[in-house]
């Protein structure tokens, strides 16, 4: 998969989604080497590309053998940007007998590559010490170690997803060990010498490279590959801190698993569909921002990805592909040599100046369309060959099957959640999950795989593989009652894009003020549940409420818009407040205590989701005062607000104590929408309160 890139007279350039179609797909997947396509993509989905665009308005039979051969306007001739570049996904079954030209052959070899443990050694995920070895002509082929040097050693460790290699004095006990080992794999005689298989020697780099293909390098002789007059290229590589061993844990049984530290982050990434890759995101005076993409390169990509605890960069990516972010942008200009441990080592320039960093936007250059992204090297854990899908009308949807002790068999669907669903679309590299699905019988399975292999699984939403999150283990539960006639199995819709929801920590924090509100003026928000339960008991219509009011800003900072979790046939008329409930519960608030314990609480039906307002550049499209309750939701790049003198946008405190406490405000609490990330749905602030006073800090 990737964006479509064709050479033309001496140069590569891009095609124009104008008339892009699944038919021209096809010939593209076809002309390198896969039997057709399964979707075609546009509007720059895998980023914008740069140089010309060769080729617009393309219009395939799709039965050409070249691209080149469909009808389009002409070589260069176009009206279209980078952000109209056409991608493909091909389906994974290569062409048989397929040969590509040489060159091309040698660059694609040296974007395959592995570590080979030791004969005698178990291979070990992730792989962490071993014989470097590329893909060339279907076979894995070492590299001769003349030449080799720490900054080599670097470059192949970046590109197999590791930080950093190993360089402290016990390297060289670690590759006699290797040897020692390995010794009858490869001694002095002459067939054992030609079942090395070597490829290349000389590798040359100077450390800042992002992979091995920009490094320098030789070829070994083609007709023996076996020509090496020093000995197979051996490299001890070091796990960023997700991957070290401790960290890495599989799942399983709940009980007795360790709890390990977390580090405190100041660097992440937010919106990406895989591992690796999102839009940048830095702490700067305890708040999170962005980096604009002035200056931003793949140097600076490389360092952010190896500050992250990833290998080198894929990619750097620019103008907001993975989506505008919201707060401050922290830095711009950057100015990176590529050696640096973090960006902030790097010679840079400010935009906000401030942990609000708001005013400073508007007189800057960078806005949010400009934030930086990136897509890192990570390590292979071939988690999507344990994971499939099956029986869906498309690749993108189907029952759950896993692969356990070497057999296959289904998922029990008892409490499965859009977060186990989003570990599994992204384990199997198909994005972001947009529905859960239970009692899957709907999707035939695989023949004779009936058996369930999982129950109990409870995702967090960013793991690795279905297997790493916590679940019953061996000793499976009970799916389903006794006597369903259907076993409960689990399935999944995965999209390539999805929403983000974020808060306006600021505004949140500036508009909390108490109000005592009379009870007759409450009749409808009592109506609603919008009241502590000791207002029940009062003398209605005398008496008042005491109500910690604040108003909320939401953003969809995500890729695609926000919908209700009911379609509008399910929505429900709410004759008291004249308006369309789409959804059970939108917002939640909650005061707690420093213990977490709940103390009050108070709850927002969506009243109307619909774009209140949008970021420059961007046109709202859901208006909820129309006929019928509208068309609700929040478009991408627009936020819905609800100010505090609008009934229940509130937490009735009145039998709350003084004292000190938390405010909670969580959006989407249920998770009743799929978002690309429920990590940034919750706001927490500390409050104080004197009976007839509050204060807030440290909104977060």
């Amino acid at each position: 998969e990737g964006r479509v890139e064709v050479f033309h007279n001496g140069e590569w350039g891009t095609i124009c989604d104008d008339d892009w179609s699944l038919a021209a797909a096809h010939v593209v997947c076809r002309m390198i080497g896969y039997d057709g396509a399964w979707e075609y993509l546009h509007s720059g989905k895998f980023g914008p590309g740069e140089g010309n665009i060769l080729m617009d308005n393309v219009d395939c039979i799709g039965d050409e053998s070249d691209i080149s051969r469909c009808q389009f306007n002409g070589w260069g001739n176009h009206d279209c940007s980078h952000h109209e570049d056409a991608g493909v996904k091909c389906n994974k079954r290569r062409l048989p007998g397929f040969h590509p030209d040489s060159q091309v052959n040698v660059i694609d070899g040296l974007d395959f590559l592995r570590l080979k443990p030791p004969r005698g050694q178990r291979k070990r995920l992730p792989q962490l010490h071993g014989y470097v070895e590329f893909y060339h002509k279907n076979k894995w082929r070492k590299v001769c170690s003349t030449g080799w040097d720490k900054n080599t050693a670097s470059v192949i460790c970046g590109q197999l997803g590791f930080p950093m290699q190993q360089t402290n004095k016990s390297s060289q006990q670690i590759k006699f060990l290797m040897l020692m080992k390995s010794f009858d794999f490869f001694n002095n005689s002459r067939s054992a010498r030609r079942k090395l298989h070597y490829w290349l020697s000389n590798i040359t780099c100077i450390g800042t490279e992002s992979k091995v293909s920009h490094c320098n390098f030789q070829m070994v002789d083609t007709h023996t590959y076996n020509s090496c007059p020093g000995e197979p290229l051996i490299t001890r590589c070091v796990p960023g801190f997700k991957y070290a061993r401790g960290n890495f844990k599989k799942g399983g049984k709940r009980k007795g698993r360790k709890h390990h530290a977390t580090r405190q982050e100041t660097i992440r990434l937010k919106v990406g569909s895989a591992e690796g890759e999102g839009r940048l995101e830095v702490m700067r005076s305890g708040r999170w921002g962005t980096v604009c993409h002035r200056g931003w390169n793949l140097w600076a990509a490389n360092v952010a990805c190896r500050e992250l605890g990833f290998g080198t960069a894929k990619r750097e990516i620019i103008n907001s592909y993975f989506g505008a972010g919201h707060g401050p942008i922290w830095l711009t200009d950057l100015n990176c040599f590529g050696n640096e441990t973090q960006l902030s080592d790097c010679r840079h320039g400010y935009i906000s100046t401030h942990a609000e960093g708001y005013d400073e936007l508007e007189e800057s250059e960078c806005t949010h369309e400009h934030d930086a992204g990136v897509a890192c090297h990570v390590p292979q854990f071939n988690a999507n060959q344990r994971i499939r899908l099956v029986g869906g009308r498309n690749p993108m949807e189907g029952r759950v099957e896993v692969k356990i002790r070497r057999k296959w068999g289904a998922v029990c669907s008892d409490n499965w959640t859009i977060k186990d669903a989003m570990v599994v679309c992204r384990q199997l590299g198909l994005g972001f999950a947009l529905h859960a699905l239970k009692d899957v019988y709907f999707f035939p399975g695989t023949e004779n795989v009936t058996n369930i292999l999982m129950t109990g699984i409870q995702c967090r939403g960013d793991e690795l593989a279905l297997q790493f999150c916590p679940n019953d283990g061996n000793t499976l539960s009970q799916c389903g009652s006794p006597g369903r006639t259907f076993t409960p199995f689990a399935g999944v819709i995965c999209t390539e894009l999805s929403p983000d929801l974020m808060q306006d920590i600021p505004l949140l924090q500036q508009s909390l003020h108490l109000d005592d509100r009379p009870l007759h003026n409450l009749y409808c928000a009592s109506e609603e549940g919008c009241l502590a339960p000791s207002a029940e008991k009062m003398d209605w219509p005398y008496g008042s409420r005491r109500l910690l009011r604040f108003s909320t800003r939401v953003w969809n900072r995500g890729r695609a818009d926000f919908r209700p979790a009911k379609s509008q046939d399910q929505w429900i008329w709410h004759q008291c407040h004249g308006h369309y409930h789409s959804m059970s519960e939108f917002t939640h608030y909650d005061i707690l205590d420093l213990n977490f314990t709940r103390v009050a609480q108070g709850h927002k039906a969506s009243f109307c989701l619909e774009d209140s307002e949008c970021s420059p550049g961007v046109s709202p499209r859901f208006d909820c005062d129309q006929p019928g309750g509208g068309v609700q939701g929040i478009a991408v790049g627009c936020a819905d607000n609800y100010q505090y003198n609008i009934d229940c946008q509130w937490i009735d405190i009145t039998d709350v104590s003084p004292g000190n406490y938390l405010i909670r405000i969580r959006v989407n609490p249920g998770s009743l929408v799929a978002e690309s990330d429920f990590g940034n749905n919750e706001v927490i602030c500390n409050l104080q309160y004197d009976g007839s006073r509050v204060w807030t800090w440290n909104c977060h």
